[in-house]
């Protein structure tokens, strides 16, 4: 396992920067909403019947800050930065249950099936470090860069 922690922090640390990076490219959520919309994310999946493109990016920015958190993951022990990588899987999926416009419904199921992959991915090359397919961490970080990148366009 001892192999496989390195390409683990590797990833991780790749992943928070990419998210953070992203995040600092959209425009900030209102300081006061991102408590409100945290917990509208909890209390409701179901968009709004009608909500609009506005409304959705909202939420989709609001999320996008809260990643932000991810940069401070300590990577130096992969099973907890997984961990915190599986509730920012959650986080994405939930956002992207969220918004109804089918421009960013389309960019947000496509970066929360990203992040899962992604997660998977991870979550597989830790479990069996000597079965790791270390060539496809490329691919996966490619997918969620383009996925969460064309949230930020479709949002910006």
């Amino acid at each position: 396992m001892t192999a496989s922690r390195p390409l683990a922090a590797a990833s991780f640390t790749l992943l928070a920067l990419l998210l953070t990076g992203c995040a600092a490219g959209a425009p900030a959520a209102d300081a006061g909403s991102k408590g409100d919309a945290k917990s509208e994310s909890a209390e409701s999946a179901a968009p709004e019947a009608g909500q609009s493109k506005e409304a959705d990016c909202a939420i989709v920015k609001t999320t996008l800050t809260e990643l932000e958190g991810l940069s401070s993951v300590d990577t130096s022990d992969p099973a907890a930065a997984l961990e915190a990588f599986k509730g920012a899987e959650q986080t994405v999926k939930e956002t992207a249950a969220q918004v109804s416009d089918a421009d960013v419904k389309a960019a947000a199921d496509s970066a929360a099936a990203a992040m899962t992959a992604y997660v998977a991915y991870v979550d597989g090359m830790l479990a069996d470090p000597a079965n790791a397919d270390v060539s496809a961490m490329g691919d996966h970080l490619t997918a969620l860069t383009e996925g969460i990148t064309e949230l930020t366009v479709v949002c910006a």
